[in-house]
Order: C-alpha cells, then sequence, then structure tokens
C-alpha cells in the first residue's frame, strides 16, 4: 500500500469520529489529517464531505459539541 493510500485511509478514519460514542479530546490527529488530506489531494479537497467531517470536529472542539455558528457574527467578534 503507498503512503498516500495510508493517509486516505487515516483521513476516512478521522472522518467518521464525529459519529463515534465518545467525542475525541485531541485536534492533532484531526489537523495532521486536514494537512494530510490538502497535501495529497490539493486544496480543492477541503470542500469534500471527508474533509467537512475531519474540519467539523476541530470546530467542535473550539467552540463546544453543540456549537451553533453564525459566520458573520464570529467574523466580526474575531476582529
Amino acid at each position: 500500500m503507498e503512503t498516500k493510500d495510508k493517509n486516505l485511509l487515516v483521513n476516512t478514519d478521522l472522518s467518521r469520529a464525529m459519529f463515534s460514542p465518545a467525542f475525541p479530546c485531541n485536534p492533532i490527529p484531526f489537523l495532521s489529517g486536514l494537512i494530510t488530506g490538502c497535501k495529497n489531494n490539493g486544496f480543492d479537497w477541503l470542500e469534500t464531505n471527508e474533509a467537512k467531517r475531519i474540519l467539523f470536529i476541530v470546530i467542535a472542539l473550539s467552540y463546544g459539541q453543540s456549537f451553533k455558528l453564525d459566520s458573520y457574527l464570529e467574523f466580526k467578534s474575531l476582529k
């Protein structure tokens, strides 16, 4: 199996984490998975459901599991 295939397998496992009964507490594997996915597949990969599921975990770790994000208000608050 090539390295690229292994990385895609890892990303697939990471993208399923949002559906597991225990919520992850460590963002590093998810951030690494996003980096690996972009390196291997280009930045358009971020628009895939796999990447969005991984990103969902990172955002939920930052804002809480039951987050509701209004992007405009959040943009204003982060200025």
